[in-house]
């Protein structure tokens, strides 16, 4: 198997065309079809499905996309670090993030990045949780923010924040909610709540379902959504509640469109920490977005820009 079977590859499932992808590689297609065609021999599977509308990928090829992708990137990342010095801060560096955490921390560390490390191509990946351990681990991405991971052993996690869940409503929503002020978790659980499905859960639904397991309440779903722009409009219209953190509806609280209840005297929070695969080498960049990321997250917390969070990570004083 060759590198550029792998370019070549991928270039065709992205573009969906032999034809586009030969000019976008600068090969004849003829070659291109070769290559491929040595590829799928090799592997003894087909990976690509061809008709007179174009091409898509097999299931075995969307199998092999991952890897593919996973392969150049840390090749790409290889030789940044071979052809960089020791204590050079250069390369690409991509983040997971999950979309409940996007919205505090997503803007701040970005431009944060584009200030203090020139050097490095930050890249954003806003995703659902049930997908990004799997993209970790494969090497599609080389950090990523999470709650706690103890089902992989290679996963290495460093805790950061700890932030509070608040009951989100819109003024619409129908059941027995006070009108400001607080409210207790036997009286959240009296109501069904808009949350993601449970493949999406870790970092979202685990926590107020451990909650109201542990005090032997019910657990009531009105619907699973996955988007959390499509579920911040269905709270907001009134279709039911949500528990989340405050941050990820601050724009429609300020507005008064949606509002927050704290759960207490019970308190529901989850842990998140920057997690990366041990197999993987954690290059300069890689270490120098981490520590970046500690010192956005202190930052927001202490300056109450992140509301509902406690940092609970590393001393920043070294690299603020």
């Amino acid at each position: 198997m060759e590198m550029r079977q792998l370019k070549y590859f991928l270039a065709v499932a992205n573009s969906g065309s032999l034809s586009r992808a030969a000019l976008e590689v600068f090969v004849a297609q003829s070659a291109l079809s070769k290559q491929i065609a040595e590829l799928e021999d090799e592997l003894g599977v087909k990976l690509l499905s061809r008709s007179r509308t174009g091409v898509s990928v097999t299931e075995a090829g969307q199998i092999f996309y991952s890897y593919a992708q996973a392969i150049l990137k840390q090749l790409s990342d290889v030789k940044s670090a071979v052809l960089s010095s020791p204590l050079s801060i250069v390369g690409s560096v991509v983040l997971g993030l999950p979309q409940s955490v996007s919205a505090a921390l997503a803007l701040p560390l970005f431009r944060a990045a584009r200030e203090k490390l020139p050097g490095v191509s930050l890249h954003l990946n806003e995703e659902l949780t049930g997908n990004m351990v799997d993209q970790l681990r494969q090497g599609r991405v080389d950090l990523a923010i999470f709650s706690p991971i103890t089902t992989y052993a290679d996963v290495v996690f460093t805790a950061f924040v700890q932030e509070e869940f608040y009951l989100l409503r819109g003024d619409e929503t129908s059941g027995d909610y006070p009108q400001s002020g607080d409210m207790d978790l036997a009286r959240v659980a009296r109501h069904a709540l808009i949350m993601p499905a449970s493949q999406h859960s870790h970092c979202t639904r685990e926590p107020i379902a451990a909650a109201l397991g542990e005090a032997g309440l019910p657990f009531k779903i009105a619907a699973e959504i996955n988007s959390v722009h499509i579920l911040k409009s269905a709270v907001e219209a009134g279709t039911a509640a949500t528990v989340m953190p405050y941050a990820l509806a601050a724009h429609e609280i300020a507005a008064g469109r949606m509002h927050a209840h704290r759960i207490r005297p019970e308190f529901v929070s989850r842990t998140l920490g920057v997690c990366y695969s041990s197999h993987v080498p954690l290059t300069n960049a890689k270490k120098a977005v981490c520590e970046l990321v500690f010192t956005v997250a202190r930052q927001l917390c202490e300056t109450g820009s992140w509301v509902g969070a406690s940092y609970i990570g590393p001393s920043t004083d070294a690299v603020q």
